[in-house]
């Protein structure tokens, strides 16, 4: 089976589990402090974040479900809220595919509000959005026996990659630009096109190094991995007659 190797920051899950959960919700948004911080609203969150790193997540997602209703008057925290409910459902997929279109969903919602918003603040911009979205896609794809369905996928995660690179660099998001070119460049590799998986992976190493992710060796080992697809090693000692 494919394994997708990253996701876009903030939300890369190597495996699920309440530590690694918690890490992620950390990193993807300020604390969705609603404006009654101790108010009905503000509950609900609380028991849904508390309830989702505690593992027990069929009670956790309806709470988030009340809770984003609960902001409708409040667009600004409801899509901070769908944000980190589509990563919760995004970490779920592996083991509960159903929910990666409800994921594709929050993200989806989030990225109108920002497109039909310009200029209000928010904490994510449409590129990193848009790359989550694409995430979505490339986790569902590995998970997906119908190749004709698996290949559209695939077109659609490298459509929204590839779109949201530019703007990615443009705002200088050097962290997410570095994650999207590993990404984009797994999603070649998946559709057979090797030469540009290399070129995507050459991208994300190089921005590794400038940068100082701790993503380099990794991205290094990855890179290495796809040159050697290319132009295998002959064994030591063995040569042509």
């Amino acid at each position: 089976m494919l394994s997708p190797r990253k996701k876009p920051a903030p939300y890369r899950y190597k495996a699920l589990g309440a530590a690694l959960l918690a890490a992620q919700l950390i990193a993807a948004a300020p604390a969705l402090a609603a404006p009654a911080e101790s108010g009905p609203v503000a509950r609900l969150i609380a028991q849904a974040e508390e309830t989702a790193l505690s593992g027990d997540y069929d009670a956790a997602l309806p709470l988030y479900e009340r809770a984003i209703a609960g902001l409708a008057n409040d667009p600004r925290h409801q899509n901070l809220l769908r944000y980190r409910y589509g990563i919760v459902l995004n970490a779920l997929g592996g083991e509960r595919p159903d929910l990666y279109p409800l994921a594709r969903s929050q993200f989806e919602a989030v990225l109108t509000y920002i497109e039909s918003s310009p200029g209000l603040p928010f904490e994510h911009s449409a590129a990193r959005v848009r790359s989550a979205i694409a995430h979505t896609y490339h986790q569902h794809s590995a998970l997906q026996e119908n190749p004709n369905k698996r290949a559209a996928m695939l077109r659609n995660a490298y459509q929204l990659y590839a779109s949201a690179i530019g703007d990615l660099r443009q705002e200088r998001d050097w962290q997410n630009l570095a994650i999207t070119a590993f990404n984009i460049g797994q999603v070649c590799e998946w559709q057979g096109n090797l030469e540009e998986a290399i070129q995507w992976l050459e991208q994300a190493v190089d921005l590794d190094r400038r940068h100082g992710f701790e993503d380099l060796e990794e991205d290094m080992a990855y890179l290495t991995s796809l040159r050697e697809m290319v132009n295998p090693r002959q064994p030591a000692g063995d040569s042509a007659i």
